[in-house]
């Protein structure tokens, strides 16, 4: 909704009115009811009292409290630092309350981050969301280029190897296909006693 609101230059005091207008079903029972209520100045609601009203209505406490907790937890794991992004924009909506500006949100990011590119990250202390999101991403493109490297390093190292041994074994058999040669005890003198 705040997209098409800065899309069309809504005024701040149409926002909700178009907003109410979308609903349907429930939602739209459920407005209906509040604009029937004496206690409600429908020309005082502002934008941000609307979505309160909105929120109290469809996003009770326990709701909260569960974003927040996972929220809290959100770890980088095993994702990508994409994948990882999109699901921590996804949650940061929700959690107001704990990210206040652009320095905590990049610091909350950072945190979740796996330790070998927090390390990294760390080091750097990054003032921006943006800027901790950008070396985020070069880190582990880094870090997997080098990933690539030592993993060609090992197979040729391996290859290298295999090589020697089977040249080694190589060099066995061919000393192998001789003939015997003949015991010490059969030699006197440079010739052989027959």
């Amino acid at each position: 909704m705040e997209a098409l609101f800065e899309d069309i230059y809504t005024l701040e005091k149409d926002k909700f009115h178009l907003a109410a207008h979308c609903f349907e079903g429930s939602a739209r029972l459920w407005w209906t009811q509040v604009k029937k209520s004496h206690s409600l100045d429908l020309a005082s609601v502002t934008w941000e009292a609307f979505q309160e009203m909105i929120l109290m209505e469809y996003f009770p406490e326990s709701d909260k409290r569960k974003i927040n907790e996972d929220f809290r937890k959100l770890r980088q794991s095993s994702r990508s630092v994409r994948e990882y992004e999109r699901e921590f924009t996804h949650l940061v909506n929700y959690v107001s309350s704990l990210v206040h500006g652009n320095r905590d949100r990049a610091e909350a990011f950072e945190h979740g981050l796996r330790p070998e590119i927090f390390k990294v990250i760390h080091a750097f202390r990054l003032k921006t969301y943006k800027e901790v999101l950008d070396r985020a991403l070069c880190v582990e493109r880094g870090n997997a280029i080098a990933r690539e490297e030592r993993e060609a390093f090992e197979k040729d190292e391996e290859r290298d190897k295999s090589k020697k041994r089977a040249a080694s074994g190589s060099a066995r058999q061919s000393r192998s296909k001789r003939p015997p040669r003949p015991q010490r005890s059969q030699w006197r003198g440079g010739r052989s006693q027959t």
